[in-house]
């Protein structure tokens, strides 16, 4: 069996699996995993088990079985516009699709595949900024040695030569270890994102190597750039300890006397505005990396609430999907009317536990349509308790009658048909013309989907899937009553698929909890570069204000009062970064996310904004991160005296 079937029902390999279906009852050892390319994504809504001929037989032989058998057929075409126009002669397809709607069905694990990408570029950008760091902490702490090479004639292209074989034999050998490393690593995490799909890899470690060679390339120009800084030096600055003269050009406008927060406060914030580059880099970093997890985090919750509903159907306050209830007396009947007994009886139940409601059902059929000369095999959604105004609309007026409908902007596109047109369906006893009113969007068969007027000749005999019970409670009920109802529906009837609004969105989906390993795994890697760039900045800072630190203790300042206002520049730059990633949180979300909600059928998704998740505790233990690694590194200035003044060593 596949591993999304493993993993929905906690189970292993070696487990029993026992099968009853009407007179048959059989029990099955789980004898492996594999991987179905067809029908091995969540969003295909069907599991494929694999059991061998004589088992299988049994089940093919059962006269009691036939009306539940089917078949699948794969068919290679040059013309598969052409091909699924003839397909529209045959009857009884529940299904059918072409390869780019298989593919389309693994979005979400794309999504995360996606993610895995963006971070190693991510991570490429910090660690540019970070080897920066490195690079001009080393250049700041021998620039003695620089001036003297100066005075004696050395000149300035020689001496980044020196730098350079450093820096060019650092990069081979961490790009030699990083390929090395980098195979099972990569192994690992295309393990994590391809559980569930097939990816074939044609050049072997080739694209290992290239990026290998690549970012070594890119690491030698970066710090060959960055070595430009050389240039600056003189031989006096050797005898100035690097110094060149304070700045006096200009006043800040933010003075003592204005601060309300004291001494150490105002000489930090005095900091960023005397010199806001050297601070730039820092928030730079901060902000890419809070920017992208907030990002996924908004997703993520998006997922996680109920405001993705309506583009799996109408808002319901109870949705029942578990498959023993299909299996009770409900479905004892044939026919048409089968539907309506059933809700009817259910509605009693629920009437007898004291929960008055409405019970519907979402319905898919299979119609041949035909438009401009084509015809073409579409999924129709219909519920015939609901009414079409219910529904949500991005364009134009819900169907008012039986002979109008809506399209999403999927079908539209490949009919070519807009609102207006007319359609002709033929729903088996009939065919009729069917005017374009207007547009909706739905999750549902990658947005494929056209939705019928309640009143619409639907017949059963062409239902390829039927939907989870809807049930609307006639009185008001908030959430909390709406969970305890629930619970009294699991134990009345003895199942456990029943939700509301916001699981149903998460059981449709089935990625909510795998986006939130992913966020969690990036605030974890957002957090350790900003430990990096923290401590790393932190460094540079106390080498380049050794003096100043000594003359602030030989006026009589405290350890405190310096660290402090070392860690107080910190804190400042986090908070600035922070917000700017709170605030461009949602249109930068948007600009990456909207085009895969689209794909997946959501042109207009509603994003939701946790105010606990990415106002309290993201932001929040990326400060604290911020807080505890420039207070560690801080600590530090306790071993500068007021001695070292003069101190160049």
């Amino acid at each position: 069996m596949t591993a999304g079937f493993l993993e929905k029902n906690d189970c292993k390999i070696g487990d029993k699996l026992r099968v009853q279906l009407y007179g048959t009852d059989k029990t099955y050892i789980i004898a492996g995993e594999i991987k179905d390319a067809l029908l091995g994504s969540d969003m295909m809504g069907n599991t494929r088990l694999i059991i061998n001929e004589e088992d299988f037989s049994t089940y093919e032989d059962d006269e009691n079985l036939k009306e539940y058998s089917g078949c699948i057929f794969y068919i290679d075409s040059d013309n598969v516009r052409a091909l699924t126009s003839e397909i529209t002669m045959a009857s009884n397809i529940l299904f059918s699709g072409n390869r780019d709607m298989i593919k389309l069905a693994y979005v979400m694990e794309m999504i995360v595949a996606m993610i895995v990408l963006v971070l190693s570029v991510v991570l490429c950008i910090v660690s540019f900024v970070l080897l920066k760091f490195v690079i001009s902490f080393t250049i700041n702490e021998e620039f003695r040695e620089i001036g003297v090479m100066k005075a004696i004639g050395i000149k300035n292209h020689k001496i980044r030569s020196l730098y350079m074989t450093k820096y060019i034999a650092m990069s081979v050998v961490g790009g030699i270890l990083g390929f090395l490393a980098g195979i099972p690593f990569g192994n690992m995490l295309i393990e994590t994102v391809s559980e569930k799909m097939l990816l074939g890899n044609d050049l072997g470690i080739l694209f290992n190597a290239l990026g290998a060679v690549i970012v070594i390339l890119i690491m030698i120009g970066f710090a060959y750039l960055c070595t430009a800084k050389i240039k600056k030096f003189t031989p006096l600055d050797a005898i100035r300890d690097g110094q060149t003269g304070e700045r006096y050009g200009k006043r800040s406008k933010y003075s003592l006397k204005k601060t309300h927060f004291g001494n150490a406060f105002y000489m930090a914030v005095n900091d960023l505005l005397s010199a806001p580059r050297r601070f730039i880099t820092i928030m730079l970093s901060f902000f890419i990396c809070s920017i992208f997890v907030f990002g996924v985090v908004l997703v993520c919750d998006t997922m996680k609430s109920d405001r993705l509903i309506t583009a799996f159907g109408k808002k319901s306050d109870v949705y029942i999907t578990d498959a023993k209830l299909m299996k009770m007396e409900f479905m004892s009947q044939e026919g048409d009317d089968v539907f309506k007994d059933t809700f009817k009886k259910i509605e009693r139940d629920l009437e007898k536990l004291g929960m008055p409601g409405t019970v519907s059902m979402e319905i898919w059929y299979k119609y041949p349509v035909t438009y401009n000369g084509e015809t073409a095999f579409v999924t129709f959604q219909q519920n015939r308790v609901t009414q079409a105004s219910d529904y949500e609309y991005l364009e134009g007026s819900a169907p008012q009658n039986a002979n109008e409908i809506a399209l999403t902007r999927q079908i539209s596109e490949q009919l070519d048909a807009r609102i207006g047109d007319t359609l002709t369906i033929d729903f088996g006893t009939e065919k009729r013309d069917c005017i374009v009113v207007a547009y909706f969007q739905t999750m549902n068969q990658l947005g494929t989907v056209i939705r019928l007027h309640e009143d619409a000749p639907t017949s059963m005999e062409y239902s390829s899937a039927m939907m989870s019970f809807q049930i609307d409670f006639s009185d008001r009920v908030n959430a909390d009553e709406i969970e305890k109802r629930i619970q009294m529906i699991k134990d009345y009837y003895d199942i456990e698929d029943v939700f509301n609004a916001k699981d149903y969105c998460d059981e449709c989906m089935r990625v909510a909890d795998t986006m939130d390993a992913v966020s969690k795994l990036l605030l974890v890697i957002t957090c350790i570069v900003v430990m990096l760039v923290t401590v790393l900045m932190e460094r540079t800072f106390i080498s380049d204000e050794t003096s100043q630190i000594a003359l602030l203790k030989a006026i009589g300042f405290k350890n405190g009062f310096i660290i402090r206002w070392h860690i107080y520049r910190f804190t400042i730059v986090t908070v600035i970064s922070e917000i700017l990633a709170i605030v461009l949180t949602y249109p930068v979300t948007k600009l990456w996310c909207d085009p895969i909600w689209n794909m997946m059928g959501a042109t207009h998704v509603d994003y939701y904004f946790k105010p606990y998740s990415l106002l309290l505790v993201y932001p929040g233990i990326i400060l604290i991160i911020n807080l505890i690694s420039a207070l560690l590194t801080a600590l530090y200035t306790k071993k500068i005296t007021s001695n070292d003044i003069r101190n160049i060593e």
